[in-house]
């Protein structure tokens, strides 16, 4: 199973997207309600990861980073069959995710293309999977949100998918002792 290292919403924020996702629940759009996972902007996702070099790295990084303040800002799709929230450009969101890549690169294999420094599109997965029936239900509901959502990108871990199992987690701004 693939690992992902993701920035995860402080918890008012993530609420907000939680009801979106029961909203879609209820639609029977079903992947992210029951995904066990916490509403988040992946940095990266890798099919295999050193996971004791990765924690240990992990654990630095956060303390090096302060919480980022973070408008979702707009509805967007992706051509795969999900819809998500997208941030409005959060300084140094993307020099936070090319200097994640530096440090992280020896530590994992199969980087998904996608995720990569240039190619990266910061996202907040509200439905994916979508059959071309469900991609209209999906988005007349994300649209109804209330948007702009502002929040603060506040942990940063590693989980493996799917099912989804958070390895660890970390604060951001807080130096392990």
């Amino acid at each position: 199973m693939p690992f992902a290292i993701e920035l995860v919403l402080d918890p008012a924020a993530g609420a907000a997207v939680r009801r979106i996702w029961r909203e879609l629940e209820a639609a029977g759009i079903t992947a992210m309600a029951r995904a066990g996972a916490h509403p988040h902007i992946s940095l990266g996702i890798w099919e295999a990861l050193d996971l004791p070099a990765a924690q240990a790295e992990l654990a630095a990084f956060a303390g090096e980073i302060e919480p980022i303040p973070v408008t979702l800002a707009g509805v967007r799709t992706f051509s795969t069959g999900a819809v998500f929230l997208a941030p409005e450009a959060a300084p140094g969101l993307a020099a936070l995710h090319a200097g994640l890549h530096r440090r992280f690169a020896h530590l994992g294999t199969g980087l998904w293309e996608d995720y990569a420094p240039g190619r990266w599109v910061p996202h907040c997965t509200l439905a994916m999977d979508l059959t071309e029936d469900l991609m209209p239900v999906a988005l007349e509901i994300a649209r109804r949100a209330p948007l702009p959502l502002g929040g603060r990108l506040e942990r940063i871990g590693v989980v493996e998918f799917r099912p989804v199992t958070q390895l660890c987690a970390f604060a951001l701004g807080i130096r392990p002792a």
